[in-house]
């Protein structure tokens, strides 16, 4: 990607330094327009855990933690990243697949469910004890006519999995079924220690290239 794009990556909530020896913790790698989240598992038990299928960008200049959603034309220049496919635990995607469809056909959504995007949802991981996991996103930058000259700074957002599972949110309900599985030896682990925030400096000319 040209020069325009600048990737600023700073440490969050504990320090790269004294990272924690007991601790499920996400850092981001941008190679050009693919992002990859590397997961690292550095418990002494295995995890199964949700990664967004969408990543969501917000950009300094709104309010709004996405530009992406249903309102991209309320937006100069929207930016986001889909994962790419095949990445999941079959195992486990078939399982939250299997509630997410009867959670759909209990509350009346069956019509909806041949709908539903690979963009959409989460994808499920299970990771082993002191592993590391790389989960690729293929970068997306969009600006809808007319082309205005326009700069700015936009954020990744992580799905808050903590919040969702706990809140009054429509998604929360399957994926609290899913989290109150048997998963034998493993753990499920709804949200990692965030070590870094990504950071892209766009403008128009890095829009409509991927």
């Amino acid at each position: 990607m040209r020069n325009f794009i600048i990737v600023t990556i700073f440490c969050l909530f504990i320090s790269c330094e004294q990272k924690g020896k007991n601790s499920f913790s996400l850092k981001y790698i941008r190679n050009d327009n693919e992002l990859a989240l590397i997961f690292e598992n550095n418990t002494s038990q295995n995890i199964v855990f949700p990664v967004p299928n969408t990543l969501e960008f917000g950009d300094k200049n709104f309010k709004d933690l996405s530009t992406q959603g249903g309102m991209e034309h309320s937006f100069p220049i929207t930016v986001y990243a889909t994962i790419e496919p095949k990445q999941s635990s079959q195992f486990y995607q078939k399982k939250i697949d299997s509630i997410w469809k009867l959670y759909m056909i209990e509350n009346g959504y069956s019509d909806f469910i041949n709908d539903k995007k690979a963009s959409d949802g989460s994808s499920i991981f299970y990771l082993k004890e002191k592993e590391k996991l790389s989960v690729k996103y293929r970068l997306a930058i969009k600006q809808s006519p007319p082309i205005e000259k326009y700069s700015s700074k936009f954020k990744q957002n992580y799905y808050p999995y903590d919040k969702v599972l706990k809140g009054n949110y429509p998604e929360g309900e399957y994926l609290r079924r899913f989290s109150k599985l048997d998963f034998g030896k493993a753990k499920f682990v709804a949200q990692p220690v965030i070590e870094d925030s990504l950071f892209l400096k766009i403008t128009e000319d890095d829009a409509n290239k991927y």
